[in-house]
This record gives structure tokens, C-alpha cells and sequence, in this order.
């Protein structure tokens, strides 16, 4: 028995329907202008969502669009450094 359990899992359209997704949604190919670290963890996000269930094109796009909104950093409202407010000026207000 293969010791990766990802590559037994998953017959070749299913392969081939993960790079459809990555290729559509600009994370594969020679024209993408990801970073090879958003490529790879896209393609382990997608595998993933196949292995729970998601086995169409649009339910994969879907579920990287999610976790593309889900981790920008918009949606965690981060601010600007210097923006927060420091313990000593918050103990002032007191």
C-alpha cells in the first residue's frame, strides 16, 4: 500500500478536474502570477475539499472563493501599524 494516501484516493478526473479549478481560477499555468506557496496551498485546499465531497467545477470554485474571502486580510480588520492603541494611552483613559 502507497504510503500517499492522497494520490490512492483520487482517480485522474479528479486530478484533472483540480487543475481545471486552479487553471480557471488563475493558480496554475505559466501566465499565473501567484506566488508558487499560493499555488501549492490551493492545490492542497482543493484535494482536500474533494476528499470531504465538493466533486464538481463549481462546487470547488466555490470553496476557494470562500477561503479566499475568509483569510483576506480586509475581512480580519487588521489596522495599520501605529494605528493601535498602545496598554499605557488605553490605562489613561481610565
Amino acid at each position: 500500500m502507497s504510503s500517499n494516501t492522497a494520490t490512492s484516493r483520487f482517480d485522474p478526473a479528479g486530478f484533472k478536474l483540480i487543475r481545471e479549478v486552479l487553471r480557471s481560477s488563475g493558480l496554475r499555468g505559466s501566465g499565473s502570477d501567484a506566488s508558487s506557496d499560493t499555488k501549492r496551498d490551493a492545490l492542497l485546499f482543493l484535494s482536500a475539499e474533494f476528499g470531504r465531497g465538493a466533486t464538481t467545477k463549481t462546487a470547488l470554485l466555490n470553496s476557494l472563493a470562500n477561503r479566499k474571502l475568509s483569510s483576506a486580510p480586509e475581512s480580519l480588520d487588521l489596522k495599520p501599524r501605529g494605528s493601535a492603541v498602545d496598554p499605557w494611552q488605553d490605562e489613561a483613559r481610565r
